[in-house]
């Protein structure tokens, strides 16, 4: 090809060569060197194959394999358009680079087209490396099985063993499509094949195990791993970071974190991010920022997820002054803030109710050439709405919608809420249809909130008529949002109307299901109509629909409530027959139901047969228990199920601790309540005013003034607030005709009744 045209498509380093033949390899090794610089244009390496195929003389292999091999390594972009008659037959190493050119190009048919070419010229394989670019394409096609057996079948059949590298290409593409076990299989078979797995190996299969929580068992992996003589490298300890920080182990993340630094393995960016991720979210942030602050030490530069990461965990802890003071070091380290930055900021200020603060971030993340993105806008909008702020929070959107920034479903949902919550209900049925027009209310996910939250304010006549208009402009509530609208009517004792809602969703061809029935009868329970519970109870059985645990928890609480013991003992009895979990919840209502309806030995007798069944009790239930033992004299049992208490994995509660002194004290055993006193302050379980109150009284109905004196004292020292209760029987027990009159003087003077005090 003529020179000037070679010079003016590359530089003027390519001269024409004094001889004709050295024209191309003079060519090629100035475009190979393009290549490494990164100044090669996908153009200029077209126009270098047409020359090349357009002129006499050979075209050199090595020079075009190294040229071949430096577009391989070359970013995405570069391709080749291939070799032609005029140059020189191409090598297996040619093809073998073509390969992994296509691979890197994400052209994984081409991989299979250059194999099939190999085999069909019958060019001897003299290394792995063609196969396992072949192996590499089978992969990204995603195609693991037939790269199985190329390399455990084929490659054998073919004379060309398979290296580590093989193996690994193979697990990896296994694990890509989520074939776990083949993989695994694969990497128990590579000794018996004679390849030893290496670091990249066993690192695979960790990470891996971490991404599934297998983390005990990547440990056992990384421990044969360095008693076999492989040294961990970052991506072997990142993988388990990362795992343990993924499921919440942020102790264990940081003692394989401590185990890498101890060995001398350098840490990158991403793997502190990780940890420190980890320990935001578990409010150790005095821990992230010190590994944070370690990066610089180390040589590293804390990249934006770094910052953001780490502002979040800020925020979480509400430690505003060490956001921003964060947010400040990261523009002083010229790290510029984007959106996610900047919206984690406002969030923080709006959350908090700081829209000053808010709107003023706001402003800054503007002029700082940041235009705010959806999400910003929405924050925004949301925090005004809930203030009452709507016309603020329009004028908003209105702002974004001029600045071209398209409102989402989010967005359209908190105005229209808003609306809702403030009584402007044409503006929310404004905002619905603008919102239904432009197709981001296709289901009911965007109308449940707006009937549910009316309901919840007992504005059912409002979400009945919005429930009416979303009807009306064509949109089919499902089942969750009809249940909704009955639960609104049975909050507020209408069960009527939330039966008429329950047969214009079986009109709408909606079929009910366990949670309908269970809010109906909810409803009815509130209100006492326990017959019309069990008739509508019947009739969901014989409709198809099965019981379920809430339901009859539901049943037995009303049953109960209204005194009708047999048949609640009964229902209790079908439940356990039928195979229907008993939870705590149901424990809970039948124990205390029997107790309320005077049944304790029953209760007792229910209690002990249920812990021989190993049943799991939480301390509620344990303290109805206790105190129906005081009830019928049962007070070494009482006793010996309070210290069962911290033996099975519980903790007492104030009410435990309150419901024993309580009773103590009914029993006359006044030493003993002291005692249980200072038993719960060694605890650390504080008393609060409740506790405190019910043990004056009981000490005054008692007669211990002096007893009664020291806890008021407490009270007072406590800051606590004395209860009416408390001061009414003061009152009666020292006024006037009062029993306990004459010891009026034991009393501090602030409780005594101003006539005793009169009087001395």
């Amino acid at each position: 090809m003529p020179t000037a045209r070679l010079s003016s498509i590359f530089t003027s380093s390519f001269k024409a060569p004094s001889r004709e033949r050295r024209a191309p390899l003079a060519a090629l090794a100035a475009a190979t060197e393009r290549v490494r610089a990164g100044t090669l244009s996908q153009e200029d390496a077209h126009h270098l194959f047409d020359e090349l195929l357009s002129q006499a003389a050979t075209v050199p292999v090595r020079g075009l394999n190294n040229f071949l091999a430096a577009l391989a390594r070359a970013p995405p972009g570069l391709l080749y358009r291939g070799a032609g008659a005029r140059v020189v037959s191409p090598t297996c190493c040619t093809y073998s680079i073509l390969m992994d050119c296509c691979c890197r190009a994400g052209r994984p048919d081409l991989v299979l087209a250059f194999f099939g070419r190999l085999l069909r010229l019958g060019l001897r394989f003299e290394e792995v490396i063609p196969f396992n670019n072949l192996l590499k394409g089978l992969c990204q096609a995603k195609r693991s099985n037939e790269a199985l057996d190329m390399l455990l079948h084929r490659m054998p059949e073919l004379d060309c063993a398979p290296d580590v590298f093989s193996f690994n290409i193979v697990i990896n593409g296994c694990f890509k499509e989520g074939e776990v076990d083949k993989a695994c299989n694969l990497f128990h078979e590579m000794p018996q094949l004679g390849v030893q797995p290496d670091v990249v190996t066993y690192t695979s299969i960790m990470d891996a195990l971490s991404k599934s929580g297998a983390m005990d068992k990547a440990e056992v992996l990384l421990r044969q791993m360095v008693d076999q003589g492989i040294e961990p490298n970052i991506r072997t300890y990142s993988c388990l970071i990362h795992g343990y920080s993924t499921f919440g182990q942020w102790k264990e993340a940081l003692r394989v974190f401590k185990e890498m630094a101890s060995l001398g393995v350098v840490p990158d960016v991403v793997t502190l991010s990780s940890l420190i991720d980890s320990l935001c979210r578990h409010r150790r942030t005095k821990q992230a920022r010190e590994i944070f602050d370690s990066m610089a030490a180390k040589g590293l530069k804390p990249n934006i997820v770094s910052y953001s990461t780490m502002l979040n965990g800020y925020v979480k802890e509400g430690s505003f002054e060490d956001m921003t003071d964060l947010f400040n070091s990261m523009v002083r380290n010229g790290i510029v803030p984007n959106h996610h930055i900047f919206n984690i900021l406002i969030n923080a200020y709006a959350k908090r109710g700081l829209m000053d603060e808010a709107m003023h971030m706001f402003e800054v993340m503007r002029q700082q050439g940041v235009n705010p993105d959806v999400f910003g806008y929405q924050i925004i909008m949301d925090s005004l709405c809930k203030m009452g702020k709507m016309d603020a929070a329009l004028d908003k959107f209105n702002q974004m919608v001029n600045q071209g920034v398209s409102p989402n479903k989010a967005v359209y949902q908190c105005l229209v809420l808003g609306s809702c919550s403030h009584g402007d209900f044409v503006k929310a049925k404004e905002l619905i249809s603008e919102a239904v027009n432009r197709g981001l209310c296709s289901n009911s996910v965007f109308f449940y909130p707006v009937i549910n939250d009316l309901c919840k304010e007992g504005k059912v006549k409002e979400a009945q008529d919005m429930f009416d208009f979303i009807l009306g402009i064509g949109q089919r509530p499902d089942v969750i949002m009809y249940t909704s609208l009955m639960d609104g009517y049975c909050l507020v004792g209408k069960v009527d109307k939330a039966l008429s809602v329950l047969d214009a969703m079986k009109f709408a061809g909606l079929q009910p299901d366990d949670v309908v029935y269970g809010t109906l009868l909810n409803g009815y329970c509130k209100i006492g109509r326990i017959a019309d519970g069990l008739s509508l109870f019947r009739e969901m059985s014989l409709s198809g629909v099965k019981p379920t645990t809430i339901m009859y928890n539901i049943i037995l609480d009303g049953l109960f409530r209204s005194g009708r013991t047999v048949s609640a003992k009964e229902e209790f009895d079908t439940m356990i027959e039928s195979g229907i979990p008993v939870g705590i919840d149901t424990c809970t209502i039948v124990l205390s139901g029997l107790c309320k309806n005077n049944c304790t030995d029953e209760a007792i007798e229910l209690f002990k047969k249920l812990c021989a069944m190993n049943v799991k009790f939480d301390v509620i239930i344990l303290n109805t228990m206790i105190s129906s033992m005081f009830k019928t004299r049962r007070i070494e049992e009482a006793k010996d199920l309070f210290a069962t208490i911290s033996t099975i994995g519980l903790v007492p509660s104030v009410v435990t601790y309150s419901v024993m002194m309580t009773n103590f004290i009914k029993e006359g055993s006044l030493a003993e309540a002291d005692d249980m006193f200072l038993a719960m302050e060694k605890a650390s379980c504080a008393p609060n005013s409740i506790l405190l109150n019910q043990v004056v009284r009981a000490l005054l109905k008692k007669g211990a003034v002096v007893k009664a004196a020291t806890y008021l004292a407490k009270l007072d020292a406590k800051q606590l607030s004395v209860e009416a209760s408390t001061i009414s029987l003061i009152v009666f027990l020292f006024s006037g005709e009062g029993k306990l009159r004459e010891h009026v003087e034991l009393l501090p003077v602030k409780y005594q009744p101003p006539e005793s005090s009169a009087d001395s």
